[in-house]
């Protein structure tokens, strides 16, 4: 009677086993497709590395599943990040690649942020390359000291966008004299400002995308780099200031390091809540053995594009840490 009970027991424990793995585990992905939702136009920076990543992750997932690119821009990733929070199906197969200011919506205007980005699942962040600033040659601002003695009109999506932000945030802690204009639909539109003279700056472009796409205005020297935010210099810009070096007191410089920290989250990558925590494992795995794919590496670098990872639980700690900062340090 014992022996037939611990085996019928065995049997029905394979058997729910079996169904989780069936259900959540390792062949759910076998002919299904991943959405991968990119919430800017088609063409900027964060479309071109999400459409990279979406052309070699699928081979990397157990299961192997086509990978959709789809573009959902608005309000400066705030409605991609609802939609993800409520309206995605919390199965791990949409995921997400944000728009790094979205812990300061988070932050600063809780009621604009129907999301947790805490609550999200983080797969990884593909590169942390630097904010710029940029100049063109007419303007006459080549370094930090023009700025602050001189007006640049600079180009911005809007007030709540990396491009609006770190010119704002320079203008109260560092003296510059950027007038931001807003309203631009995206940063393309704004290279497409620069190029008419309708403004002659721009503020908070990624550095790796902005190399391969107007590597040959900079290396004319039709656009100058004079400011750069981020984690460390850039190897290629060792001689340009990164907005930390110029705080001028403790407070200023807690502020100025937790705006130039959000390039941790320049290409950063998330499912929703809800996803079982064996697929997180599996989108994790997958993120990480995509970005050394000699295959993807190889179109990076043909396309000038730098990829320089965190991994996905790295990542989840930065998120959580960076949403609990207190309001009354950040921009109003």
């Amino acid at each position: 009677m014992g022996y037939r009970f611990s085996t019928a027991l065995g049997i029905g424990l394979c058997l729910i086993s079996g169904l989780a793995d069936a259900q959540g585990g390792n062949d759910f992905y076998a002919g299904r497709q991943i959405k991968m939702i990119c919430a800017s136009d088609v063409g900027g920076g964060y479309d071109i590395y999400a459409r990279l990543l979406a052309r070699h992750l699928g081979k990397h997932v157990v299961g192997k599943p086509s990978v959709l690119p789809i573009n959902m821009p608005g309000g400066a990733g705030i409605s991609a990040a609802s939609y993800l929070a409520h309206n995605a199906v919390k199965d791990g197969t949409a995921l997400l690649m944000i728009v790094q200011t979205l812990p300061i919506v988070q932050v600063t205007r809780k009621g604009a942020a129907r999301f947790d980005l805490a609550a999200f699942n983080w797969i990884g962040n593909m590169d942390d390359s630097a904010n710029v600033f940029i100049s063109t040659r007419d303007s006459g601002i080549r370094t930090i000291e023009d700025a602050r003695r001189s007006e640049l009109i600079v180009g911005s999506t809007s007030p709540n966008s990396i491009g609006g932000i770190l010119p704002e945030v320079s203008n109260r802690l560092l003296g510059t004299k950027f007038n931001i204009v807003n309203g631009y639909k995206s940063g393309e539109a704004i290279d497409l400002a620069l190029q008419r003279g309708e403004v002659n700056g721009r503020a908070g472009a990624n550095w790796s995308a902005m190399k391969a796409l107007r590597g040959g205005q900079f290396e004319s020297g039709e656009i100058n780099v004079f400011l750069q935010a981020g984690l460390r210099r850039e190897p290629d810009l060792s001689d340009v200031p990164l907005l930390t070096d110029l705080a001028s007191n403790e407070r200023d410089a807690t502020i100025l390091s937790f705006y130039s920290g959000m390039t941790a989250l320049a290409r950063a990558i998330a499912t929703t809540p809800g996803v079982p925590a064996d697929r997180i494992i599996l989108l994790r795995s997958a993120f990480d053995a995509a970005m050394s794919d000699p295959a993807l590496l190889d179109e990076a670098e043909k396309s000038g594009l730098q990829v320089r990872p965190l991994a996905g639980d790295k990542l989840q700690e930065i998120i959580e840490t960076m949403v609990k900062i207190s309001p009354e340090l950040l921009l109003p």
